[in-house]
């Protein structure tokens, strides 16, 4: 097992941030055993040995170069989400601009003169917009939009700073754009109307002029995709794109004095990068960016780092966050005239190699009501046991999150100790389109868990890699309550289940996650007030006496997505009733696993628990 640990230690860099007016960046990195902010100086085809700038005791998250060349990103405690804006000056010296420990403060955006950021300063269920005017330490916070319900976030700032857009997001499918002027206080909502007959997420770009946005939409369509939307609501559509792309459009990067927009667009989980002249009249100068990788650009949120990709000062260099199956996760720079592109982080991977690590393919099986779901399949390396290996199923969290080929050390960990690994994206996933991610809300949730026991069939009948008598459901998050029902639901299928950080009880999850993300997951899962009826039916607990694998639990005490009450509740009721089961609790963790003195010890764990069942 001590062998097998340094796949855990496998460490990863990301979120790169260029400085204002040289080729350096800030970004995230996972060296110290989680995650703290660091600089380096980019030079072509060279990687250049990085420089540690934060040395919490928590990880260091979201950084980014304000116009004044200091540095900000956020740190929370334990990972109780609550975070605080720091500040690195010119001189190395760190200020807190925050100082409410009971509050969360996520940086959403920066310009010429202030730093933007939404908080849940006055009520923990409502979140309000600030501004704080550079230089930070000498100035005070301004509140500048206050929504009537629902998360906020500054998408664009206009180039004189009166005015902004926010995306008020209600639900998973669900948001609006608000212009909101800052001078004279006035707030319109640009989409209150296109959301009438159905409603969708809104994502703004950039201002194409005083009176035009480009947007990202779903709006009538499956995918998300750019659109022109003015200020009077009225939408049209860019022909070039309608015409050519079906897949969703995600990250986009561009500087203020030119029309060229750098986006990534998914394809069946890898991304591709494009480059296009984008105006009020159309499209110009479309061009796919080829940078000799095949994988995944990657992106997170206030827990580790929001930008995927970003442009120097002069537009000349764009970095990015990369990853594959087999390669982990680092930042490139491409050269966007000559397109020469190279690696610009190089993380360690402790006595390992490309050759270690097993690659995923595309796989995909029919389910009960004969919609094809994809999955992605990792074997071990060496020689296949004759009844073959037993694996594990992997659900991903969200619900409308997407498994992609990006790079895992603990997929490789659970690889490397003998275990295939299968990560299916099941009905509710995004990346396949709007009415796919629709098919498993409220009283559909259990149709996506009869696709697990659907592909369970599929590779019992058709994949002799498989063991089919060992077959172990694991997931975290809404991934854990999957797990958590496909046990009580189908539970002749599984040898042992794995729920991390896993939803119980829809009732008492919804009742005691924090109060800002009670109404946004309502929308997904029903409310306590209409669907208390549907909410008992789907909940795992409630139908606890069907299980009959045994059932690892692992949990942050200080989660506030998934409380902690939800597997302590399910793990005494299993105690209870005679079963197998074990709780892993960490005083020190939140919404899963982040520090790798914890990773250590809950994933060797759980091998080792497995084992003990399989064999």
């Amino acid at each position: 097992m001590d062998n097998f640990q340094h796949y855990l230690a496998i460490e990863a860099a990301g979120g790169g941030y260029w400085h204002p007016k040289e080729n350096k960046i800030v970004f995230v990195y996972n060296a110290p055993g989680l995650l703290q902010i660091y600089t380096t100086d980019i030079k072509e085809n060279i990687c250049v040995w990085p420089q540690r700038i934060t040395f919490e005791e928590d990880r260091c998250t979201n950084p980014r170069y304000l116009s004044d060349g200091s540095i900000v990103f956020t740190r929370d405690r334990g990972g109780d989400e609550n975070f605080q804006i720091g500040q690195v000056d010119l001189n190395s010296q760190l200020n807190w601009i925050t100082s409410d420990l009971k509050a969360k403060h996520n940086i959403n955006g920066s310009s010429e003169n202030y730093l933007y950021y939404s908080a849940n300063i006055d009520d923990k269920a409502l979140f309000e917009i600030y501004r704080h005017k550079l230089p930070l330490i000498e100035n005070k916070r301004e509140k500048i939009f206050t929504p009537k319900e629902g998360i906020v976030s500054v998408s664009v700032i206009s180039d004189d700073e009166n005015q902004i857009i926010v995306n008020n997001v209600y639900s998973s499918i669900h948001s609006d754009l608000i212009l909101v002027d800052i001078e004279n206080g006035k707030n319109t909502n640009l989409t209150n109307k296109l959301n009438e007959t159905k409603s969708c997420l809104w994502e703004t770009i950039r201002f194409l002029d005083n009176n035009t946005l480009l947007v990202n939409s779903a709006h009538e369509s499956e995918f998300r995709r750019p659109l022109i939307l003015s200020m009077e609501g009225e939408i049209n559509f860019y022909e070039e794109i309608e015409s050519n792309f079906e897949n969703d459009f995600n990250s986009f990067e561009f500087k203020k004095e030119s029309d060229a927009i750098y986006f990534t667009i998914n394809d069946q989980g890898y991304t591709s990068i494009f480059k296009a002249n984008f105006s009020r009249n159309g499209i110009g100068n479309l061009d796919k960016i080829d940078i000799k990788l095949r994988g995944v650009m990657e992106s997170g949120d206030q827990r580790s780092f929001i930008k995927s990709m970003h442009l120097n000062h002069d537009g000349s260099l764009l970095t990015f966050t990369f990853s594959s199956s087999i390669s982990p996760t680092n930042l490139y720079t491409v050269n966007v005239n000559s397109l020469k592109s190279w690696k610009s982080t190089n993380v360690s991977t402790p006595g390992l190699n490309s050759s270690d690590f097993s690659d995923s393919s595309i796989e995909k099986f029919m389910t009960f009501d004969n919609l094809t779901i994809p999955y992605f399949k990792y074997l071990p390396k060496g020689n296949r046991p004759i009844s073959g290996w037993p694996a594990i199923l992997m659900i991903h969290g969200g619900p409308e999150a997407q498994y992609r080929p990006s790079f895992n050390p603990v997929v490789q960990f659970y690889l490397s100790s003998g275990f295939a690994i299968i990560a299916p994206n099941i009905r509710g996933s995004r990346g396949y389109g709007r009415n796919y991610m629709d098919l498993d809300n409220k009283e559909k949730r259990l149709d996506s868990i009869l696709d697990i026991k659907h592909l369970a069939l599929h590779l019992t009948q058709n994949d002799n890699h498989i063991d089919s008598n060992n077959l172990i459901i694991y997931g975290g998050s809404y991934g854990g309550f999957a797990v958590l029902s496909a046990m009580t639901e189908h539970p002749d299928l599984w040898k042992a289940g794995v729920d991390i950080v896993g939803i119980s009880s829809f009732v008492t999850f919804l009742r005691n996650t924090a109060p800002w993300r009670r109404k946004l997951r309502e929308g997904e899962y029903g409310s306590l007030d209409d669907d208390l009826e549907m909410l008992e039916k789907i909940s795992p607990i409630n139908k606890i006496e069907n299980i009959k694998a045994p059932l690892f639990i692992i949990q942050g005490d200080n989660d506030e997505r998934v409380p902690l009450s939800e597997s302590i509740q399910m793990h005494e009721k299993l105690l209870e009733m005679g079963l197998e089961t074990k709780l892993l609790r960490f005083a020190d963790e939140g919404h899963g696993v982040a520090k790798l003195k914890n990773r250590l010890i809950a994933y060797p764990q759980v091998v080792n628990w497995l084992k003990k069942i399989i064999d």
